[in-house]
């Protein structure tokens, strides 16, 4: 049976996310005490035990419209490759159609999973880029941001997913509970743990002296860095027409 999570499951839903995604306990216990919703959480369930399940998480896709992001997709170990997450997705297929959602998104864990996903309607359709920066001594000025700066954080940002206040008042408060940092100045911003896991600006002048500021803040001389560039990272499946742009997306708890 596919359905909606029930309040009662919450120990079986959570055994099953520990049992696949063990390497962030930290995030997993942050997300299910702020961030999780049975109403959400689509599972395929037999003679009461959950073998697979997926997050569809709301979200809007500039131009293309309201979709749904598919989040936590896992199967039990030993009932993998039995098809049953083939079954969950399908049914969210169903209810986005049902909802009036104009598309499904997701990001695939690796890269074997792409050809996975494009079998059941999913195309590469946003992209990353990823590279090394080196310190060169100019840090400027810079400061941690926090709500007030929501405005600069909405101006700045030009990726492709809609992001309203709600998600920006989330994202601060969960890396700042997870001991990350949101560093900005005027023109750039930037999401720090161990490296810079979003950075956005309108000059490159603020782009270098922010990554600096980093360096600093790392007390590292180089420092990775994830923005928008050409490397394939999310899928999207469109029930009407189709999308030959090259889109951005991150920082939807991947």
């Amino acid at each position: 049976m596919i359905r909606f999570a029930k309040k009662e499951e919450i120990e079986k839903i959570k055994a099953l996310w520990d049992v696949c995604f063990p390497e962030e306990p930290d995030f997993s216990e942050y997300f299910f005490e702020n961030i999780f919703k049975y109403k959400n959480t689509l599972i395929y369930e037999e003679k009461g035990e959950i073998l697979s399940m997926a997050q569809m998480l709301p979200c809007e896709i500039k131009n293309i419209g309201k979709a749904t992001y598919i989040y936590g997709a896992c199967t039990a170990p030993q009932h993998r490759n039995k098809g049953y997450m083939k079954r969950v997705l399908e049914k969210s297929f169903a209810v986005d159609i049902r909802r009036g959602n104009t598309a499904s998104v997701l990001i695939p864990a690796n890269k074997e999973l792409f050809g996975f996903y494009e079998k059941l309607g999913y195309e590469t359709a946003f992209y990353i880029g990823e590279g090394i920066y080196t310190y060169n001594g100019d840090p400027g000025m810079c400061y941690e941001a926090d709500y007030k700066d929501i405005p600069k954080f909405m101006n700045l940002y030009t990726g492709d997913m809609a992001r309203g206040r709600s998600y920006w008042k989330m994202y601060i408060d969960m890396y700042k509970a997870l001991g990350g940092k949101i560093f900005i100045r005027k023109d750039a911003y930037a999401f720090v743990s161990d490296k810079v896991d979003e950075i956005m600006y309108s000059s490159d002048e603020g782009k270098n002296k922010l990554l600096n500021f980093i360096c600093d803040h790392l007390k590292k001389n180089t420092v990775k860095v994830t923005e928008k560039g050409n490397i394939p990272f999310g899928m999207m499946k469109t029930y009407s027409g189709s999308n030959d742009e090259k889109l951005y997306m991150n920082m939807m708890l991947n």
